[in-house]
Formats: C-alpha cells, sequence, structure tokens
C-alpha cells in the first residue's frame, strides 16, 4: 500500500472511529447541572419586550425593529412546539437571524405547549387532562440509532433537541413554559395553612399545568439535560414564577412521579439542578398595592403609586432570592441563579381598584428599571410593546408602548408616553454601569431614591426622584442637595421624555427639585 493510499485509509478510518465517538458521547446527559456551573451571561443590561402578535402589518421582523428603534436589546418570542410541529422546526429561523443582525442580544425563547398528538391525556387533576408533553419518563437517550442522540419516543426530549440544534447561537436563554405556577389560589398561602406549597406538593388541580409539580422539574431536567447538548452556550430558565411557594417546591422535590423522593440511580438531583436563570412575572397592581395591610376591620390601607409598585416588585424577588438562598443557591454550596424578569408592568388607565395613569405607569417603569439594574437582574422584559383587546384582565389592554397595532401600517406606530421613557433611559444609560459606591456618596434623605451610574469614559449619570407615598398621588417634590464630597457646581439635568425633546436644562449650585418621576444628572 503506498502512502497516499495509506493516508486516505487511515483518515477515513480516525474519521468513523470519531463518528462513532462522538455518538456514544452525544447519547449521555451532560456530566453537570447548575449545582456545579452556571455559563456567565455576557454583555451589558438588556432592556426587553414582549411583542406579541399584530397582524398584518406588524409581523414578527416588524416588531422586533420598532422594539429595536425604542430602546430594547432584547426580546422573548416563543417556539411553542404546536407551531413548530405544523410549520416546521427551521419556519422561525429567519426572522431569529433577523432579530441578531439588529442587534437583539441574549434573546429568551418560551418553551413548551404541545401539538394535540403529543399532549398528555392524562387527568392527573379529575376531569381536566393535563396540559403537558406524554412521554416525558420515557428514557431521554437512547444509541442514536434513529438519528438524533435523543429518544425520538420522547416527544418532548426530541423537541428540545431539534430546537437547540436549529437555532443554536441565535437564542441565549430557554424559559421553560409560560408561568408554570398560574394558580387557582393555593400559591398566597402560608406554612400552616391547609394544602399551602411550603409544606404540600403542588398538585395538579392546583395550577393550569394540570399535571404535579414533579412533571415541571421533569421538563426542566430534559431541557437542561438535551439543550445542554444541542447548544452548551444557551441557558435554561424556570418559566416566569410568580409564588415563592412554587419554587420552594421546585428546590424541594426531585423529577421523581410519585413523591419527588431522591433516588441516586434514577432521580439524583432536585429541581434547582436543572435551572440556570431565575426568571419571575411581577404585577403589582394585582394585590400587592391593595392587600399591603389593614388599618382597621374592613378599611383597607391604599398605597397605588409608583414607589410602592416598585416595592412590591423587589419584595417579590426578594422573596424568590431568600428560597434560592436557603436551598443553597448563594455561590458558597451552588452557583448563583441569573435574575431575569420576562414580564413587568402596570396599567396606564385606572380599572376599578387598580392603579392607573400615564404618569405612574411612566414613573414605574423607570424606577423599576434603575432598580434591576441595582440589584444585578440581566434583563428587564416589558409587558407589552403594544396594547392589546384582553377581555378578562381589561387593565391588560393598556400595558403596551405603543397603542394597538393590528391593521396599522409600518411606520404608523403611536408611542405611549412608556415608549419615551424606554427610549430615555436606554439612550442616557446605555452601557454605564451601576457604581453602589458613588451612589453611597449621595447620601440620599428618606424622601429621596436613586442610583449613580459610570459610563466607559468615566463620565457619571445620577438617576434622581423624590419618593411617592399617598394614594393614587404621584405628586410629590423636595429640594435634593449633593453632598459636599461630590463637587459639582453645575449639572445638566434630562427628563423622562429626552428621546422626545432631545432637550436638556442647566442648573446651578448642587441643588435640584426633584418630583415623582426620575431625571437624568451629569456634571456639566
Amino acid at each position: 500500500m503506498n502512502y497516499t493510499v495509506w493516508c486516505m485509509f487511515s483518515k477515513r478510518i480516525a474519521a468513523i472511529l470519531f463518528a462513532s465517538l462522538s455518538v456514544l458521547i452525544a447519547c449521555s446527559p451532560p456530566d453537570y447541572t447548575a449545582n456545579d456551573y452556571v455559563r456567565p451571561l455576557s454583555g451589558h443590561f438588556d432592556y426587553g419586550v414582549n411583542m406579541g402578535y399584530s397582524p398584518p402589518y406588524y409581523v414578527d421582523t416588524a416588531l422586533a425593529k420598532l422594539a429595536r428603534d425604542w430602546g430594547a436589546g432584547s426580546i422573548r418570542p416563543g417556539l411553542f412546539h404546536h407551531f413548530l410541529e405544523t410549520w416546521g422546526y427551521e419556519s422561525r429561523l429567519r426572522e431569529f437571524r433577523y432579530y441578531d443582525s439588529i442587534g437583539l442580544r441574549n434573546v429568551v425563547a418560551i418553551l413548551g405547549f404541545p401539538s394535540p398528538n403529543a399532549r398528555d391525556t392524562s387527568c392527573y387533576c379529575p376531569g381536566e387532562p393535563s396540559t403537558v408533553f406524554t412521554g416525558l419518563y420515557t428514557p431521554i437517550w437512547d444509541d442514536g440509532a434513529d438519528g438524533t442522540p435523543v429518544n425520538d419516543n420522547n416527544p418532548y426530549a426530541l423537541y428540545i433537541w431539534k430546537t437547540g440544534t436549529t437555532y443554536k447561537g441565535l437564542i441565549k436563554i430557554y424559559e421553560v413554559w409560560n408561568e408554570p405556577d398560574f394558580d387557582f389560589g393555593k400559591g398566597m398561602l402560608v406554612p400552616g395553612q391547609a394544602g399551602n406549597w411550603w409544606e404540600n406538593a403542588p398538585q395538579a388541580c392546583d395550577t393550569r399545568l394540570k399535571s404535579p409539580v414533579f412533571h415541571y422539574i421533569r421538563m426542566l431536567r430534559i431541557t437542561y439535560e438535551v439543550m445542554k447538548k444541542a447548544d452548551p452556550d444557551a441557558l435554561i430558565a424556570v418559566g416566569g414564577l410568580g409564588w415563592p411557594a412554587y419554587l420552594d417546591a421546585i428546590c424541594r422535590y426531585t423529577d421523581e412521579p410519585e413523591t419527588g423522593r431522591i433516588d441516586d440511580k434514577h432521580y439524583p438531583f432536585r429541581g434547582g439542578a436543572y435551572f440556570d436563570c431565575m426568571s419571575f412575572h411581577s404585577y403589582p397592581h394585582l394585590g400587592y398595592l391593595m392587600q399591603k395591610e389593614m388599618d382597621s376591620p374592613g378599611q383597607m390601607n391604599w398605597r397605588r403609586h409608583s414607589d410602592a409598585a416598585t416595592e412590591g416588585l423587589w419584595d417579590l424577588q426578594k422573596n424568590m432570592q431568600k428560597v434560592l438562598e436557603k436551598h443553597g443557591y448563594n455561590h458558597r454550596i451552588y452557583p448563583r441563579k441569573h435574575w431575569i424578569c420576562t414580564e413587568f408592568n402596570i396599567p396606564r388607565r385606572q380599572i376599578g381598584d387598580y392603579i392607573g395613569s400615564d404618569t405612574a405607569q411612566v414613573n414605574f417603569l423607570l424606577k423599576a428599571l434603575i432598580g434591576a439594574r441595582m440589584r444585578g437582574v440581566a434583563q428587564m422584559h416589558i409587558y407589552s410593546l403594544a396594547d392589546e383587546n384582553n377581555v378578562t384582565n381589561p387593565e391588560f389592554s393598556f400595558m403596551g408602548l405603543f397603542n394597538n397595532l393590528q391593521n396599522v401600517p409600518i411606520g404608523q406606530a403611536q408611542p405611549q408616553a412608556s415608549a419615551y421613557a424606554l427610549k430615555t433611559i436606554s439612550t442616557l444609560l446605555d452601557s454605564a454601569v451601576y457604581d453602589s459606591l458613588q451612589t453611597a456618596r449621595l447620601r440620599l434623605p428618606e424622601t429621596v431614591a436613586g442610583a449613580a451610574f459610570q459610563h466607559a469614559d468615566g463620565q457619571l449619570t445620577w438617576v434622581l426622584w423624590a419618593k411617592t407615598s399617598q394614594d393614587r398621588d404621584e405628586n410629590t417634590s423636595c429640594l435634593y442637595a449633593f453632598s459636599p464630597e461630590i463637587e459639582v457646581a453645575n449639572l445638566e439635568i434630562k427628563y423622562w421624555d429626552y428621546a422626545r425633546t432631545l432637550q436638556h436644562q442647566r442648573i446651578t449650585g448642587g441643588k435640584v427639585h426633584l418630583n415623582g418621576c426620575p431625571v437624568f444628572l451629569n456634571p456639566g
């Protein structure tokens, strides 16, 4: 055998051996979990938006461009099983490539929602079929003989594999389901109350999943194991939780289908091992502002103003953080989770007893976005890009950055005040980094809130406001004087609508009159 033939033969044998080894390696779960390692989330803070659906003109690419043009750095579309099975797994590839091309980064995609033939028809809740996938407990992996490393008889595993390999590099965070803990009264129960989730496993009838919490943990596990093989750079998130008690159940149980117990061979880890990102949703008008406390029997202590709304958002996040720390996700026992909020807002119209005004919404959004950056939250996705027609919850019809976009030609979208607020904050802070030391130097009194941000060139931007405190009243004011250690004889001040006016004012003396809406200040 001559040298050339021998080289060709050797290369062929090596290729066969490598392919065989690759299949062997691929047909098994990763050798780590989120208890061992959480991949960093690169980039700066992401101002995100939920795009919605607005035919016939504002299709996905047009919605994405509108969001990007008005300050969004990320979006949160869905890649649902029933859609991909009907239209093909590559049917949204062009759109996701477009998102990437216009600079939308760290995109979040919602997973789940099976096609009819992949849906579990079992009734874990009497008379109500499960909404999750059939075959979840068939093996996840096989020998690769069917052309994929996953077991094709497990439709959820196959869906995750095909989605991950198709959209590899275009999606950063996969969110498993949307609001799996959406409940019918059990999520708010406290320890000691019958059926509470802190001491009992959430039952199939408790949530609209109509399946035990163990099945949701199973989906987390399948998503984590399969996606880490299909796209190792991707991160896995829980599906926008609203109840700390449900998070506690996820971290307390395994995916063992009967009781969620530990089984070293088959069910070795509790649910916290199978997600990198803690995703939560917050609509503080739904209870927090109306049910904080009772002044006296039968009399509600209303707190419907923007600072109380942001307090409600961060109280929820704090309580969820306590759950994670209790279960070891504190960077000492296990790695910390990334934090993302994939839905949040309050309405801009007053409906019933809810908070609602343009001013309150603008103030809340700005304060929430500032607070997120102060707390290390990586993303905040506003709900939503445009108004919708929500009959069930009409206040959700008035949360859009734009008027309803259905039948609106491209270029004729009508922005709300909140759209200008988003454009302003994303322009003025951009990639600036929260500076805790400079914030401390502000020595803010009890009546003032805010933060300092440092830009790449070393310049500082201060964001300050007078705290609101009265029910349905955004009108508050105070005079703030910069502490002597911050030498600012002259200041340049920009307001929430700077993106519309492109105007600023100059003030002298190191003092500024504040009201309930955040202002942006630079030395100058």
